[in-house]
C-alpha cells in the first residue's frame, strides 16, 4: 500500500521495473557519495543513494555505514557479476517521479498541510529538483492539526504569525530515511531552524485497524511525542514520513502562547481585552520585555490595569493609553542577552528603554552578569517565539513623562533638594535630555533635620555646589546594580565632581552614608533614587606646594 501512494504503477512492464532498478556504470558503494542521484535506465528516474552511520551495537559488518537506495537498505554490497556490479536492496524499487509537494498534493489526509504550505510559500521549495535538492519532511497529517488549539490551527491555516516557523521545524534540508534512525538508542539531527529532533524507536500497541491482537509494534518518535506512522515516501527531491502530532517548538509558538506558558496571566490579558492578540502574534524581530504578575501586583501602574482588568474590562478595547503601555514593552530588533549592550533600545510605543548591565561578581569585575531596562530586572530571559524573544522583567515599565528637574517638580516631597539645585544654577543639568544621570535625592523631612546646615549652605556658593554635585553620578546606577561588597571589594561610583561614593547592600542598597529608600524613579534622562540623609564626602585640596614628587599625571591627596 506504501508504494502505491508512490508511484503510479499502471502500465508497468517487468522491463520497465527492472531498468528503474539499473543505472548505467559500475559503482562499488565506496564510490558513492551521500545524497548523489544515480540515473536508471529507465526514463526520468533516479535513485538516490544515502549513507549513514551504525549504531554501536550493529557490529559484525565489513563496511563502518549503512547505505540506503531511495531509502531502502541495502543487504549485500558489491557482488561484481561478468558486466557490472549488484547490490541487494530489501525491497522493490518502484520509480520515483513525483516531488515532495506532488506527494503532500496527491494525499487526501494532508489538506491542511498542504493548505499550510501554499499559504507560506514553502510549497516552492518543495517542488524544486536538482541534484542539490534534498528535503525531509515530517508530515503532520489532517488528525495530527485537529490536536491543536483552535486559535492556533486558524491562524496556521492562514499562513499567518509563526506558521512558516513551525513547518520549517518540520523539514530537514537532508534526506533522512528512516534507517538513520538506529533502534536502541537515540538519534539526533537538526531541522531548517536549527533545533534539534530525537529519534527513538518505542514500543506501542497496534491499532485496530492495523490489528485486533494485542501485539506491541516498535515505532519510531520523534522528540518523544510525535509518532511516525508512514515512513520513507520517496520523492524525487527527498522523502516524507507521516506523523501523527505536529512538532511543537518554541519558535514556532506565537507570542501569546509563549505569555500562557510563562504564567504571565495579566500582560496576556491586557492584550486580549485590548484587542492586540492577532498583531501581537504577527510580530517578528522584536524583544518583548514582559512583567510578571507579580511585578504588576506591586506596582502603582501595574495595580491601576488590574483594577481596570476588573472592573471596566469593556473600557480596554481600542484603548489608546492601554496601546501605548503595552507597546511600551515592546522594543526592536530582536535582542538575547548575549547580545544586551549599554544603550537605548526604541520601542513599539515610539519611546525608548535604557538598557544597563551590571557585574555581581566580586572577583570577575569586567564580567557583566546582571541586564536590567528602565531599572527592571530581567528575572527570566531568551524564550523564543515567533521571530522574537521574550524576557521576563520584575516592574512594569511604565512610560516616563518627565526628565528628572520636572520630576523633582511633581514631587513636592523634593522640593528643599529642588531649592539647593536652583540655588546653584544646575537646573539646565537635570533637564539635558542626552544625559544619563542618577540622582540621590534627600526628602525634606532629612533636609528640616539639618535645617541650621540647610541655611548656611543656601548662603555658601561653594559648599552648595559641591553638596548637590555629590549627589549626582553621570550613569545610571540602578538599584538592581548594587550588591554587598566587603573589603577589599569595595564597590565605588563617581559623581560628577569626582567623588568616589561607596555602594552596598544590607537590607536595602546603601550610598556612602545613605540607605536608599525608594529606588528607580525613571526620568527621560536618568533615574532618582530617594535617600534618608544627605551624603557626606569630603572636600579634595589639590597640592601644589614645592617640594612634592612630579606625576605624569595629576593626584589628588585627601585631607579630613
Amino acid at each position: 500500500m506504501r508504494s502505491k501512494r508512490q508511484a503510479d504503477i499502471s502500465g508497468m512492464t517487468a522491463r520497465d521495473l527492472v531498468l528503474a532498478h539499473t543505472v548505467n556504470g559500475s559503482y562499488h558503494i565506496e564510490d558513492v557519495s551521500n545524497e548523489q542521484l544515480l540515473k536508471t535506465e529507465l526514463e526520468g528516474t533516479n535513485i538516490r543513494v544515502n549513507i549513514f552511520p551504525r549504531g554501536p551495537s550493529d557490529k559484525g559488518s565489513d563496511h563502518p555505514y549503512r547505505y540506503t537506495a531511495n531509502c531502502a537498505p541495502l543487504l549485500k554490497l558489491n557482488h561484481v557479476a561478468e558486466k557490472g556490479i549488484v547490490h541487494v536492496v530489501d525491497r522493490v524499487l518502484l520509480p520515483v517521479r513525483s516531488n515532495i509537494m506532488q506527494i503532500i498534493r496527491a494525499r487526501d489526509d494532508m489538506t491542511v498541510l498542504r493548505t499550510i504550505l501554499e499559504k507560506t510559500g514553502l510549497s516552492k521549495m518543495l517542488e524544486e529538483v536538482g541534484d542539490d535538492k534534498h528535503f525531509t519532511v515530517f508530515a503532520p497529517n489532517d488528525d495530527a492539526f485537529l490536536k491543536l488549539d483552535k486559535d492556533i490551527r486558524r491562524k496556521l491555516k492562514a499562513g499567518s504569525g509563526c506558521a512558516t516557523n513551525i513547518l520549517k521545524n518540520h523539514i530537514l534540508d537532508i534526506t533522512f530515511c528512516s534507517l538513520a534512525a538506529v533502534s536502541g538508542v537515540k538519534t539526533t539531527t537538526y531541522n531548517m531552524l536549527n533545533e534539534k529532533l530525537e529519534f527513538e524507536y518505542a514500543s506501542m500497541a497496534k491499532t485496530e485497524a492495523e490489528d485486533m491482537s494485542s501485539k506491541k509494534d516498535q515505532r519510531l518518535k520523534i522528540n518523544g511525542l510525535a509518532t511516525i506512522r508512514e515512513t520513507d515516501l520517496m520523492g524525487s527531491n527527498g522523502v516524507v514520513h507521516v506523523i501523527d502530532s505536529v512538532l511543537s517548538t518554541d519558535s514556532g509558538m506565537p507570542i501569546s502562547n509563549t505569555l500562557a506558558n510563562r504564567n504571565l496571566t495579566i500582560f496576556k490579558q491586557l492584550i486580549d481585552d485590548a484587542g492586540l492578540e492577532d498583531q501581537f502574534d504577527s510580530l517578528s524581530n522584536k524583544t518583548f520585555f514582559i512583567p510578571s504578575d507579580k511585578a504588576f501586583e506591586q506596582s502603582e501602574a501595574g495595580q491601576y490595569w488590574i483594577k481596570q482588568l476588573k472592573e471596566h474590562p469593556e473600557s480596554l478595547r481600542d484603548n489608546a493609553r492601554l496601546r501605548e503601555f503595552l507597546e511600551y514593552h515592546v522594543a526592536e530588533p530582536l535582542i538575547k542577552t548575549c547580545d544586551l549592550q549599554e544603550n537605548m533600545v526604541k520601542t513599539s510605543a515610539g519611546q525608548e528603554l535604557r538598557v544597563n548591565l551590571y557585574n555581581t561578581n566580586p572577583v570577575f569585575s569586567n564580567v557583566m552578569n546582571r541586564a536590567t531596562v528602565n531599572c527592571a530586572r530581567l528575572m527570566h530571559f531568551d524564550d523564543e517565539t515567533c521571530g522574537s524573544v521574550v524576557h521576563e522583567v520584575d516592574k512594569v515599565l511604565d512610560v516616563p513623562k518627565s526628565d528628572i528637574l520636572g520630576a523633582l517638580r511633581t514631587n513636592p516631597d523634593y522640593s528643599m533638594f529642588l531649592q539647593l539645585v536652583e540655588k546653584a544654577n544646575l537646573t539646565e543639568l537635570l533637564s539635558t535630555s542626552n544625559e544619563s544621570l542618577t540622582v540621590f535625592v534627600p526628602k525634606n523631612d532629612v533636609f528640616l533635620e539639618v535645617q541650621e546646615w540647610f541655611d548656611e549652605t543656601m548662603q555658601n556658593p561653594d559648599d552648595l555646589d559641591n553638596v548637590i554635585r555629590s549627589h549626582i553620578v553621570p550613569n545610571v546606577v540602578c538599584c538592581a546594580g548594587i550588591v554587598q561588597s566587603d573589603w577589599p571589594f569595595i564597590r565605588t561610583t563617581e559623581t560628577i565632581n569626582q567623588q568616589r561614593l561607596k555602594l552596598n547592600r544590607n537590607r536595602r542598597p546603601q550610598v556612602q552614608n545613605a540607605g536608599i529608600t525608594k529606588c528607580d524613579i525613571v526620568a527621560t534622562n536618568g533615574i532618582i533614587h530617594e535617600i534618608n540623609d544627605v551624603i557626606s564626602v569630603q572636600k579634595k585640596v589639590r597640592a601644589e606646594a614645592q617640594g612634592f614628587p612630579s606625576f605624569s599625571r595629576p593626584l589628588t591627596f585627601w585631607f579630613k
